[in-house]
């Protein structure tokens, strides 16, 4: 009786074996349907294109459309022709905009060198400008700064623009040559968010 159990029990599974193979088996016509080739066309179908609202806090397609305003300052900010304007809010006791400025000033430099329109404005809010005029003789070769008349307006000015409350700097914004906020970010940016942008600003 227990050998004729096991032979059932052994029968059982084989059969259920065979029933799980044949689910896999293809029907007729599904090898053209699952051709390689065409998941790769649906695979490039749905690749999805990079934007500003893929990599900022703020932007146009995520928020509603913002005009860009500049803080009351210490110094009226520069008339722009370029395409883009990249305003990067700092302050010299802020580690990670100081550790990230040399990355700024050589990216910049090197994306104007290449044809690419854009510019870059400082915007310090330490609250002395003697701060910053020391980095400046200090770090030789970092571009100029605006500063902040009044740094207790910070947070109304970044929130102004969207931010939301307690962003931290530093900050980095994009404006096109109309004046248009097209993109805020709060915190350090990398060579490869720089390499993003580049892509979106530039295709």
């Amino acid at each position: 009786m227990r050998a004729r159990s096991s032979f059932v029990r052994c029968a059982l599974a084989v059969a259920s074996v065979l029933a799980l193979c044949a689910c896999d088996d293809p029907k007729p016509g599904a090898a053209a349907a699952e051709a390689p080739t065409d998941r790769a066309e649906v695979v490039m179908a749905n690749k999805k294109q990079t934007t500003f609202a893929d990599l900022c806090d703020v932007a146009p397609g995520k928020d509603a459309p913002k005009t860009f305003s500049w803080p009351a300052m210490s110094a009226a900010a520069p008339s722009s022709s370029a395409k883009y304007r990249w305003v990067n809010v700092w302050a010299t006791w802020c580690k990670p905009c100081v550790e990230e400025m040399p990355l700024l000033s050589r990216v910049f430099a090197d994306w104007r060198k290449q044809g690419n329109d854009v510019t870059l404005t400082l915007v310090s809010v330490d609250a002395e400008a003697s701060a910053v005029q020391g980095f400046m003789t200090a770090h030789p070769g970092t571009p100029s700064s605006l500063q902040v008349s009044d740094g207790s307006q910070t947070t109304p000015w970044l929130t102004g623009l969207g931010l939301p409350t307690g962003s931290s700097i530093p900050v980095h914004m994009v404006v096109d040559a109309a004046g248009n906020l097209l993109c805020a970010r709060s915190g350090g940016i990398a060579q490869e968010d720089l390499d993003r942008f580049r892509r979106v600003m530039f295709p």
